[in-house]
């Protein structure tokens, strides 16, 4: 998974990820932005879900929600929840969907993924 991390013409960050993961640069940018206490939440879900204190996690926001698992974690565009319940989308070839509606990856790559977004922050 690559990625580049920016500051818009407005100063707020941004991130563009490789194709098939797009959506986790706009759950990024438009979700989670700058909000560092979100996002240290979400470290220490995925820290329980590593842990096995746990054995899902979710989070919605405004247009996707977030949903871990000890393996894996995914955005979905909440518009595609509207005409499909997420068991629906489960058992669906997702494929035929817009890349920016959703994408997944293992837990292990989510995780780097945030914690390269948090020094970013932080820089």
């Amino acid at each position: 998974m690559d990625y580049r991390f920016f500051y818009n013409e407005r100063q707020l960050p941004c991130a563009r990820l490789s194709m098939d993961h797009e959506a986790f640069g706009l759950w990024l940018t438009d979700e989670l932005g700058a909000d560092t206490e979100q996002l240290s939440r979400l470290l220490q879900a995925v820290s329980s879900l590593e842990q096995g204190q746990q054995s899902e996690f979710q989070w919605q926001g405004r247009d996707f929600l977030l949903r871990l698992t000890r393996d894996d974690a995914e955005v979905i565009a909440l518009v595609l929840l509207q005409d499909h319940s997420l068991e629906e989308l489960e058992g669906e070839d997702l494929e035929f969907y817009d890349a920016e509606s959703f994408a997944a990856c293992g837990l292990d790559d989510f995780k780097e993924l945030l914690s390269e977004w948090q020094e970013f922050l932080l820089d």
